[in-house]
């Protein structure tokens, strides 16, 4: 860390792991700092994912202690949708080193938290905030202009070549009407969850070098 003392920034708990015995090590994406790492001790040890908090932290180096942590806001997600938050947790972890800035990444996760403790579609979720997540990875995603495709065409996306229009049901491929629903925000219909969901699924394993997410298996 630059400084021996941040401000206070609201972020989450992405992980925590245990360290010694009454402290951890939390995982955290905030909204001035970005994903950073620190040591919980005593009170600051009860934080937990799935709340947005007041954060800040003190000391230098990889591993600075968290000095404030304070509730502003649980999300209380049980169940297959409690499995969603943590895929995405994951998933955070797993594309953006630590230090990293993240612009929008706290607040595309947050509000993917809402929308799943307030029991709307789960899966639909899930594609918006992979798409926002992967759009701050990997800036092409964000020129894809919705209004330029084709519903009734297929188009296939490679980070290194972009989006190129290919014939129907090439593998890999996702129907242009399923990728106009996904780069403009809205809801993907029904008949096209599947496509999107392979499409969204095969350009996170591209950026992930084939590694396997662990919550993947349980959704």
């Amino acid at each position: 860390m630059s400084s021996a003392a941040s401000e206070v920034t609201p972020g989450v708990v992405l992980h925590a792991r245990p360290l010694r015995e009454n402290s951890r090590v939390v995982e955290l994406v905030t909204e001035r700092a970005g994903r950073v790492a620190a040591v919980a001790r005593g009170r600051a040890g009860s934080v937990r994912p799935f709340v947005l908090l007041d954060l800040a932290w003190r000391g230098r180096g990889e591993l600075p202690s968290l000095s404030v942590a304070e509730e502003r806001r649980v999300y209380p997600l049980t169940g297959r949708r409690l499995v969603c938050g943590l895929y995405l947790n994951e998933l955070v972890l797993r594309l953006f080193p630590r230090d990293a800035p993240l612009e929008d990444t706290l607040q595309t996760l947050t509000g993917a938290y809402t929308d799943l403790a307030q029991d709307r579609p789960a899966d639909r979720i899930l594609r918006r905030a992979e798409w926002q997540l992967l759009g701050g990875l990997d800036s092409g995603l964000a020129f894809i202009d919705p209004e330029e495709l084709e519903p009734e065409a297929w188009y296939r996306y490679e980070p290194e070549h972009g989006l190129h229009d290919v014939p129907a049901r090439t593998a890999g491929a996702v129907p242009g009407a399923a990728l106009q629903a996904l780069a403009s925000g809205r809801d993907v219909p029904d008949n096209l969850a599947r496509a999107s969901r392979d499409f969204m699924r095969a350009l996170i394993d591209a950026h992930l070098d084939g590694r396997p997410l662990q919550t993947r298996g349980l959704l």
